[in-house]
């Protein structure tokens, strides 16, 4: 994603682009799987994906992308005329299930019913609050502070789902488990200047009135990455497939020269005047050799990052079925599942548009059951982990059996009645040394953000895009991907003496609509002093403790100097109560 979205910006500024791709498709993690050799009748083989597609309503880059490409079978013509709104979404627990609308509640009955799936999932109003509250802390916290005290915190600790007593143990189950089941929103192990960002974004859309949920009408591949591919091509972008780079010669000033080899061992020279590295961090770590890490610092740093503490693994797996089973209009998520499980029923969505389920396999299909696998190193129920599993079989027979504990019993019949076949995520492979996964997702931990580099390094022609390049986005995402390849393609054309200004970084306004909040943080900040919300709410436990207040007016306190400021020691300042 990260550098197909740098060609596309490339190629429109004039410069001549070749795409070394090492596999022999296009989208990295984004591609769809095809079943090989279920296709009959001139239908295409039954199409699988790494994982569903969810297009939030806060992407800005990757929505101006698809504008700009045409696909005919597309409703408006362009490739973002594919995306569907999904108008619910659901939580499925043992015994009954949750359906919420996405949208703002636009009648007190709609209000009411939101109220209703909170109280039935274990949740109180003050746990409700408390959840808005962390969010409204982060939109009202000044960009030191979120820089800074936040970027360094994990999101369970910000919205205080470490706190015993905060939340009911029912409801901090389930805003654990949802949060979990987008990997690089991880709630344990994000930043919560990352987790924070999105979450808070996406609730900004409920309330409104955006568009929260948007999935494809159809396989990614088809629906997007081939109109691409004949896009850029017509731009007179080249590609050349089976072609992985394994080196990267430099001066210590620029890089001189890559090397790849083919698929046939053959080892090929690449000349350019610019090299943008669009490969995934373990990739990356194998190119950075010690000199070129010490030709730059950034590259350093990006070299001595721990894998195991920012990549996790998120898998996708596929339920082909005779008869359409719909669980409800958008994603479903499964907290009580050991494997943190998400799915989404695609008939309703694909059938929509031209790409409908009849076009795919030998006729019998009517629907796919899509389900996102999260927790790929914790044991179900009978002691088994992923990781662990002896064949794709196994795996996706108890995946099936997760999301059926979940299911009222005529769902859960009617589910394994239809299933005709399956398919596992093509980046996992099962064989006699266990369970690999070549597409790996990478998450943001605390204090992450100062190790990732820029797009564009200490070397005056190497660039990078990819998902752990700095970014406004902060999210290991689609949208993070294309910002990274739009910042290095400016990167390219600003040192090559072009007009870099005609790549566009888009706005987030959302994060900058309070803006007399923000700058009393700023001021608070400057002076090491917590947020305004987090002195409240000292204030309040103080009172519900029934400790006596000062009778003067101000009280003297000890704080840590403001991060990253002048002063190094703690200060004294006066706090008004």
């Amino acid at each position: 994603m990260g550098g197909l979205s740098c060609a596309h910006e490339l190629v429109r500024a004039g410069a001549d682009v070749t795409v070394y791709e090492a596999s022999e498709f296009l989208g990295g993690k984004a591609r769809s799987h095809y079943v090989a050799g279920t296709g009959r009748g001139g239908r295409r083989d039954l199409p699988g994906e790494h994982g569903f597609r969810f297009y939030p309503g806060f992407y800005r880059h990757v929505i101006e992308t698809m504008r700009e490409i045409s696909d005919p079978l597309s409703p408006t013509g362009t490739v973002e005329g594919n995306l569907v709104s999904a108008m619910e979404a659901g939580i499925a627990l043992p015994g009954e299930g949750i359906v919420t609308s996405t949208r703002r509640p636009r009648s007190f009955a709609d209000a009411k019913r939101s109220l209703e799936s909170i109280r039935r999932s274990g949740g109180t109003p003050a746990d409700l609050a408390f959840y808005l509250g962390a969010h409204l802390k982060y939109l009202t916290a000044c960009d030191a502070r979120r820089d800074g005290e936040i970027e360094r915190t994990p999101w369970s600790e910000f919205i205080g789902a470490d706190t015993p007593g905060r939340y009911t143990e029912t409801f901090r189950d389930i805003l654990l488990a949802c949060t979990r089941t987008m990997v690089a929103m991880d709630a344990e192990r994000g930043s919560s200047r990352t987790v924070g960002q999105a979450s808070s974004l996406l609730l900004v859309d409920s309330f409104t009135g955006g568009d929260v949920d948007r999935t494809m009408m159809g396989p990614t591949t088809e629906c997007w990455l081939e109109p691409w591919e004949a896009h850029l091509r017509g731009r007179g972008v080249s590609f050349v497939f089976g072609h992985r780079t394994v080196r990267l010669e430099h001066d210590g000033r620029r890089i001189t020269r890559a090397w790849a080899t083919t698929k046939d061992g053959r080892a090929v020279a690449i000349e350019a005047d610019a090299f943008v590295l669009a490969v995934p961090i373990e990739a990356a770590q194998r190119l950075i050799e010690p000199s070129l890490a010490a030709a730059d610092p950034d590259l350093g740093r990006l070299a001595r990052i721990d894998l195991s503490s920012v990549t996790s693994w998120m898998v996708g797996a596929q339920y082909f079925l005779e008869e359409d089973i719909p669980v409800c209009e958008g994603h479903l998520f499964f907290p009580d599942s050991p494997w943190s499980l998400t799915a989404i029923s695609q008939a309703q969505f694909w059938n929509r548009g031209r790409r409908a389920m009849s076009t795919y396999g030998d006729g019998r299909l009517r629907g796919i059951l899509s389900v996102d696998i999260s927790s790929c190193f914790t044991a179900d129920r009978g002691g088994q982990r992923l990781v662990d599993a002896r064949s794709a079989d196994e795996i996706l027979e108890r995946t099936l059996v997760q999301l059926e504990e979940a299911l009222d019993p005529p769902t859960r019949r009617a589910l394994r009645r239809a299933i005709f076949a399956s398919n596992l995520d093509h980046e996992v492979r099962v064989g006699p040394e266990g369970v690999t996964n070549a597409g790996r997702l990478l998450v943001h931990p605390p204090g992450s953000r100062a190790a990732r580099p820029n797009a564009s390094t200490g070397l005056e022609n190497l660039h990078l895009a990819a998902d752990y390049v700095r970014t406004e986005m902060d999210l290991a995402s689609m949208e993070g991907a294309n910002e990274a390849g739009r910042r290095a393609a400016r990167g390219v054309l600003g040192r090559a003496g072009m007009d870099a200004g005609t790549v566009r970084l888009l706005p987030y306004d959302e994060l900058e609509r309070f803006h007399a909040p923000k700058r009393l943080d700023a001021w608070l900040h400057a002076r090491g002093m917590p947020h305004v919300l987090t002195l409240a709410k000292r204030l309040v436990d103080r009172v519900a403790r029934k400790r006596p207040l000062p009778d003067a007016p101000e009280t003297a306190a000890r704080v840590p100097a403001a991060h990253g400021g002048a002063a190094a020691a703690a200060q004294e300042v006066h706090v008004s109560t």
